[in-house]
């Protein structure tokens, strides 16, 4: 409810067991589909706002400024909210576990001191904080924690493998404080190091001693099991993994290539019996392989080319041609299955016999026969599996996939590789929700005959207030890039009626909220003559219709990524009247006066003055999302003072003090909507400019409007990407776009 604020909502997915943010964003790497922690969605990109002093910890970034003058203060001085994002943005702890650890304020102390007391800098290396944060957790001895701490702090132990060893070599001490620290040197990898050259050699030298059949039987089946087996190998203890997988992943294939697997008492072969030939025991018999065809165009066999999301409408035993990419791939010596993915949906793909293996993200084009099975619903996978007759690989997958995102991937790496990111699972579902957002959007305002307009977003006027625009120049001018297009919308009203855009806008907001974008999709309308009662019964039938719409399409989505608002598991989440969250009219209403006392007799204060509110205050969005949790249900916020509001906003014609305007509050997130009535009196908006301090040549063609046959009217804007926050239950609006722009971030 910031004045002047970005309609800027804020990219989830189950979240990681561990305590560190990351989690691979369901893209079918280990752990497939995962859902990725909503702190590391948020992904700062460095603690460069976090400042340490000898006695106090600084986190501009939190909802509140102040300065925590002692630790030992903090649970006296921080909220648990507080809290949780200091955990979140100096630890990297993901957002359930921060909270959790934030209702223990004593932990919470130890922890940051304990950052504190290793000189953790902004600039340190993530890998070594990761490291911290193991040693902090697992080792409960103060002295022994320290102890293993410096040699983190000292780059002695640097890899997860020897601060793991360091652990188990100190918790096994028992009833003493002392370490041998020879002993602790040798057996936990003090000081050695294995280059690459050495490492490949090694796992080169290893694999020349395996029976190429177990080896192949053991690769098809997982291959990490080779890789546990090769961290047992003298020498390879502390070596880098990444490198012992890149290799094994490189070297093996090849070796295996033609090796054929036989039934148990046969012995290895090399080639592929000759056709004709008898097998002189009588007893051995080789697996058959799945049909693979060279030459992917060859696959389709004449059939023409099926959608996922079209095979549960075909008849059982139908045979169908399928492209798409290997989602999740288990490889077994007789069978394997793959989740394919392409696009439309996701379904089980069952390769009876022996294939050759290949890696997550493979492209495949499959001829298949479509089989019921109700075991295959899984997730958004329906009952249905595909048998295969036939198969080509398109494209491979570089074996590297498995290591570009990882359970313990930075914020910024998650963000760095969003072009991975966004095909799994969660990022995907949250994509094609959008999309059917927008969509229904668009059909509404279609529907009462309104005209969809493009303005411009390079301008030379401010909307909102000149502190959060982004300057540009444009051919020897300055010019902006658009905070909202309002203005421009405003001046279609007279030629085409009532109008929308769907556009960019952009805000220079120094803000790594998760409610906060530099850019973000703007959903705006005017409407050509209406009074403020009209305007807020538009906005009640635009929430209310654009949820049916979208849920009546993709409820099914929308319960996998917000479950928990489903009136009973068991519902149908196609149905609007299965969710418990579905906007109702009328919308509650509360005068921004009465906001003010309902904070203060609820003990929801001023994060910036540590007080009770004052009318003329704004109630920011920490106190916004407080309140409205407590309320419980959309509420529409109307008649803020008018000098907290834009230029434009018309004054309540009872108390001119006020404006006509309305915020849009929802539960879990806050405002995702602001609007109001437009001055529409050519004098009144002149003295508006010069209340402002802006030149009136420059809004000529704003006046004219008023000068040349006015009418009342108003409007509003939206955010998408907090709309979609709060109908999928995001941790940030960054999980809600594409490639999201915020301060620091402007790639890829």
């Amino acid at each position: 409810m910031a004045s002047r604020r970005v309609f800027t909502p804020m990219l989830a997915l189950p979240l990681s067991s561990s305590y560190y943010c990351g989690c691979a964003v369901g893209v079918g790497f280990p752990p497939a589909g995962i859902r990725v922690s909503r702190t590391a969605v948020l992904g700062l990109t460095s603690w460069k706002h976090l400042c340490y002093d000898n006695n106090s910890i600084h986190h501009p970034i939190l909802s509140s400024s102040r300065t925590f003058v002692n630790l030992a203060d903090r649970k006296k001085m921080t909220s648990p909210e507080e809290m949780s994002e200091s955990l979140k943005l100096i630890v990297g702890l993901d957002d359930k576990n921060a909270k959790d650890l934030s209702t223990k304020p004593e932990r919470v102390e130890d922890l940051l001191g304990f950052f504190k007391s290793q000189d953790i800098t902004p600039e340190s290396p993530r890998e070594q904080k990761v490291m911290l944060f193991n040693i902090w957790t697992k080792v409960k001895n103060l002295n022994h924690r320290d102890f293993v701490a410096r040699y983190v702090k000292n780059m002695k132990l640097d890899s997860t493998q020897k601060v793991d060893a360091a652990i188990r070599f100190v918790s096994a001490i028992k009833n003493t404080d002392a370490v041998d620290t020879e002993k602790f040197e040798k057996e936990c990898g003090v000081g050695v190091v294995i280059t690459h050259d050495e490492t490949v050699r090694l796992v080169k030298t290893a694999l020349e001693e395996e029976d190429l059949k177990s080896l192949k039987v053991s690769w098809m089946k997982n291959p990490n099991m080779m890789l546990g087996k090769m961290k047992r190998v003298p020498g390879l203890q502390w070596a880098d993994i990444n490198v012992v997988k890149s290799t094994l992943e490189e070297l093996v294939p090849p070796m295996i290539k033609d090796v054929v697997i036989e039934e148990t008492g046969s012995k290895t072969k090399h080639k592929d019996p000759v056709a004709g030939t008898s097998n002189t025991t009588g007893a051995a018999a080789t697996i058959r392989k799945c049909p693979r065809n060279e030459n992917w165009k060859l696959i389709a066999n004449g059939l023409t080319r099926s959608k996922i999301s079209d095979l549960p409408s075909c008849k059982e035993g139908t045979k169908v041609y399928v492209i798409g990419w290997a989602h999740r791939v288990r490889h077994q010596s007789r069978i394997s299955f793959v989740e394919l993915r392409d696009g439309s949906g996701f379904i089980q793909v069952v390769f009876e016999g022996a294939t050759e293996p290949f890696h997550r993200e493979t492209s495949l084009a499959i001829r298949a026969t479509l089989k019921y099975e109700p075991k295959a619903k899984v997730d958004l996978q329906p009952p249905y599996e595909l048998h295969v007759e036939e198969y080509a690989i398109i494209g491979n997958s570089d074996g590297s996939i498995e290591n570009i995102i990882t359970a313990e991937s930075s914020p910024d790496k998650l963000l760095d590789d969003r072009h991975l990111v966004v095909r799994g699972t969660y990022g995907s579902t949250t994509l094609k929700v959008r999309h059917e957002v927008l969509r229904a959007f668009r059909e509404y305002f279609w529907s009462l005959d309104m005209s969809e307009v493009t303005p411009p977003t390079l301008v030379n006027t401010q909307c909102e207030g000149g502190s959060t625009l982004f300057d540009v120049m444009y051919y020897g001018k300055n010019a902006y890039l658009t905070q909202s297009s309002q203005l421009y919308l405003e001046t279609c009203t007279s030629a085409l009626g009532d109008v929308y855009c769907i556009l960019p806008s952009y805000r220079a907001e120094k803000s790594k909220t998760r409610r906060h974008l530099s850019e973000y999709t703007h959903l705006e309308a005017e409407y050509a003559v209406c009074n403020y009662e009209d305007l807020l019964s538009h906005l009640e039938d635009l929430l209310v219709e654009v949820f049916n719409r979208v849920i009546k399409r993709v409820g099914h989505l929308v319960a996998f990524m917000n479950p928990g608002e489903l009136v009973d598991a068991s519902a149908d989440p196609c149905d609007p009247k299965s969710w418990k969250f579905a906007p109702k009219k009328p919308f509650k209403r509360l005068r921004y006066g009465d906001a003010i006392k309902f904070c203060n007799e609820n003990g929801i204060i001023n994060p910036e003055t540590n007080a009770p509110f004052q009318f003329g205050e704004d109630i920011t969005d920490q106190p916004e999302r407080a309140m409205v949790e407590k309320i419980g249900e959309i509420v529409f916020m109307t008649h803020f003072p008018a000098v907290m509001k834009s230029f434009y906003m018309s004054r309540d014609e009872h108390d001119p003090t006020l404006t006509e305007s309305v915020d849009i509050l929802v539960p879990g997130v806050g405002e995702i909507v602001g609007g109001s009535m437009r001055m529409w009196d050519y004098d009144e908006l002149l003295q508006a400019y010069q209340r402002e301090g802006l030149d009136p040549s420059t809004y000529y063609w704003y006046t004219d409007q008023r000068k040349f046959g006015s009418t009342p009217h108003g409007g509003f804007g939206l955010g998408v990407e907090r709309f979609l926050v709060w109908l999928l239950n995001l941790g940030s609006v960054r999980e809600a776009c594409l490639f999201p722009r915020y301060m620091g971030r402007c790639e890829p």
